[in-house]
């Protein structure tokens, strides 16, 4: 509010200070026609040479100005419906009292010759100028109104699908929720049935196990991305400092993969992170390598820098396809759908990846392997680096 009524105020000070201006000039202009009219009109008064006074007078009428000469050195501004002491009037007897003018008179040879302007004239510059500005601050006003309301569109927007998010992350976990809970009753009776059939059976049980394990891991995927998002809503991340070379050491150890630090940089491996959530993130890669590279080339390497830590995880495997470098982190999609139920994967792995990466302030990033292979990376920067 008192920034409106600073804004006011500075444009009514602007105003007058225009309007001022503009009668200064108008002021000076008459000053110069009267002197340039004396100087000119001194020999015809001398002789009363009317036909000069006239010429005179018409000239000024084509700009819109008024000649009056009187007798005497004194001049008075003319007003009522008579001329006293004229000598030579351009104004008929009918505007004296109508309008009011703007006067600059210089006394020549025992005259005085007066130029006058009528006041609509003079503030007819001032008007135009201030209708402009009323319709710029209109305009503005208009302009600045319509973006304040499609800012406010837009916030609306914004929060709608933020609950719409909300709602279907909750709903999401939920229902993971409510699936977890049978499926672990399956996976129990399949356990218990597995001592009880006998040989020719027991094809049929372990796919059912097998399905049902492949159902079991993807619900506790999706828990895990829904966990992610809420934490990136609601910033709950348990931040330590960790040795991430230490981290990576043990997923290699427990996948049974080599691990290779680069420590020539001389930099800590100290970094301020969620080390389970670091851990889920290079797990999966260790598992996606073993699960799709058919080989068992497969090293974790951690290498840190003075601005990051880096921790990949490559194979010499089949590699990826040209044309879905750019999708793999994507949820749900795979690169070799008819092998989904082969080697398991539900297409998640990689998003948790990238999702546990951006929740760090990093980023998760593919690059080829010739002549064949694939390397993940996971950049973690350092805070304030």
């Amino acid at each position: 509010m008192a920034a409106f009524l600073t804004a006011i105020l500075a444009f009514v000070i602007v105003i007058c200070r225009y309007f001022e201006s503009v009668k200064e000039w108008s002021q000076g202009d008459l000053d110069s026609r009267a002197r340039l009219t004396a100087l000119a009109l001194s020999e015809p008064l001398k002789t009363l040479d009317f036909k000069a006074v006239e010429g005179a007078a018409n000239r000024l009428a084509n700009d819109g100005l008024r000649l009056r000469i009187v007798m005497g050195e004194k001049f008075t501004p003319p007003s009522g419906s008579r001329v006293s002491g004229g000598f030579f009037d351009s104004l008929n007897a009918s505007d004296f009292g109508v309008e009011a003018y703007q006067w600059s008179a210089v006394s020549s040879g025992g005259f005085s010759i007066a130029v006058g302007r009528p006041s609509s004239e003079t503030l007819r510059p001032f008007f135009s100028a201030l209708v402009i500005a009323a319709l710029a601050a209109l305009t503005g006003m208009c302009a600045m109104g319509f973006v304040f309301f499609a800012l406010y569109r837009q916030r609306v927007r914004i929060q709608q699908l933020k609950r719409l998010e909300k709602f279907r992350s909750d709903f999401i976990a939920d229902v993971s929720h409510e699936i977890r809970t049978p499926l672990t009753g399956i996976l129990g009776i399949v356990d218990i049935l597995g001592d009880q059939l006998d040989s020719a059976k027991m094809p049929l049980l372990n796919l059912l196990k097998s399905s049902a394990g492949r159902l079991s891991q993807l619900v506790q995927q999706i828990l895990d991305l829904s966990k992610m998002e809420q934490a990136a809503d609601k910033l709950a991340l348990h931040m330590r400092e960790y040795d991430v070379s230490a981290i990576a050491r043990d997923v290699a150890q427990t996948y049974g993969v080599k691990f290779h630090a680069n420590e020539s940089s001389g930099e800590s491996g100290i970094l301020l992170c969620d080390s389970q959530m670091i851990t889920q993130a290079l797990s999966n890669l260790v598992e996606n390598a073993k699960r799709h590279s058919q080989t068992d080339e497969i090293f974790v390497e951690c290498r840190a820098t003075r601005s990051s830590i880096i921790l990949a995880v490559e194979d010499h495997g089949v590699g990826i396809p040209s044309g879905h470098e750019e999708r793999i982190f994507e949820r749900f999609h795979r690169v070799d759908p008819s092998r989904a139920a082969e080697t398991g994967g539900a297409g998640l792995g990689l998003a948790i990846v990238r999702s546990a990466a951006h929740l760090h302030g990093g980023n998760a990033i593919y690059k080829g392997v010739k002549p064949t292979g694939s390397r993940f990376e996971i950049i973690l920067p350092r805070r304030g680096a």
